[in-house]
């Protein structure tokens, strides 16, 4: 394994061979290139600079619909509440009336096996001994099922053993008979719950057009990715994580007699403006705002997972299993960039050094 000293060189010779490369290439394509580089970001930047005031706006801590309706409802709400999905502090919380027939689905996946005369074998296997005395059992089993079969059942499942399947079947064909396969049910694993909510918005005046506005506008923003550290063209940072809780209005805890959502991404926003007729408002505002969301919680749960959820716990171990990795990723590369740096600085010293002893 190269040391530090063999990467800082490959780094430096890279570097080199790069300059070569573009001073051979010659001025004049070097400003080329450079020329059509800032006209193109520099076109972007004038496009845009009018309008990302308005899209990067600090966003309210709290959106809410009607917008009385945490003062004097007494009607259960739901609140999604957004974050980061590396993690962070909580952005904004959208509370909204809660919908009707809401759906938790859950499940599991299911196949099937074929055991055929391998269940034999296997209670054998199950049972123990050594592997002679198995190896016996297995044999009488197998003549024990070839003469209660008779001779045309018996060759059926010789050549089925044998692997000769298609002379087999078209055997089970002739005699009008199929081997039992002996089929049973086996686990695959849990299902991934989706959650759907639909929301149909009609603002009573200006302050509540307004928040409606914000709502949905909120909503599909955070479908979308981002720029990795907000400056990445090439890498992008995950969509935003929610938690979705339906809350009791008496105290702002979780209801107690609803199944409680693990943390999710939200999959779609599905905004659909004047939905039953077309009509705006003396300002130019549709009347009505239909949005329907679609969210994915972030992993399968199991069993221990269902039930602390149930209890109002919502940890991911696999995420703070990664993030744990990324750290020790990130103090690794900034150890290897330590030590690289400080053998830069060394042999720029040593030249320095040799540079001094052949002038004097």
């Amino acid at each position: 394994m190269p040391d530090s000293s063999d990467i800082g060189s490959a780094f430096r010779n890279g570097s080199a061979a790069a300059s070569r490369y573009f001073t051979d290439l010659g001025d004049s394509t070097v400003g080329f290139v450079k020329e059509q580089t800032n006209d193109f970001m520099g076109g972007w930047n004038e496009a845009t600079k009018s309008v990302l005031p308005q899209a990067q706006r600090a966003r309210k801590p709290e959106l809410v619909f009607p917008r009385d309706m945490l003062v004097e409802s007494q009607r259960p709400y739901i609140r999604f509440t957004c974050k980061p999905a590396n993690g962070g502090q909580a952005m904004t919380s959208v509370n909204l009336p809660c919908p009707g027939g809401v759906s938790f689905n859950d499940g599991g996946d299911y196949t099937t096996v074929d055991m055929g005369i391998i269940g034999d074998i296997a209670s054998i296997v199950a049972k123990g001994g050594s592997v002679s005395e198995m190896a016996g059992a297995a044999a009488g089993a197998f003549k024990k099922q070839a003469a209660g079969l008779g001779a045309v059942g018996g060759g059926i499942l010789a050549l089925k053993t044998l692997g000769a399947n298609d002379a087999a079947t078209a055997l089970e064909f002739a005699n009008k008979s199929v081997r039992n396969p002996r089929t049973n049910t086996a686990f695959s694993g849990n299902q991934l719950r989706n959650f759907q909510f639909d929301f149909k918005m009609i603002g009573k005046d200006p302050k509540e057009v307004d928040e409606i506005n914000e709502i949905q506008s909120f909503f599909r923003e955070q479908v979308y990715a981002s720029k990795l550290n907000g400056t990445s063209t090439i890498m992008q940072q995950y969509p935003s994580q929610w938690t979705v809780k339906f809350i009791d209005p008496r105290d702002g805890n979780e209801l107690q007699y609803m199944p409680k959502i693990f943390t999710c991404y939200l999959t779609s926003a599905n905004t659909v403006v004047n939905s039953s007729s077309n009509t705006f408002r003396t300002d130019l505002s549709p009347y009505e705002v239909d949005v329907s969301l679609q969210f994915q919680e972030t992993k399968i749960l199991d069993r221990d997972e269902i039930n602390a959820l149930e209890g109002g716990v919502r940890f991911n171990r696999d995420d703070d299993a990664y993030n744990e990795l990324t750290r020790d990723v990130s103090d690794a590369v900034k150890t290897v960039g330590d030590r690289l740096d400080k053998k830069a600085a060394d042999a720029r010293a040593a030249e320095l050094k040799a540079e001094t002893k052949t002038t004097e």
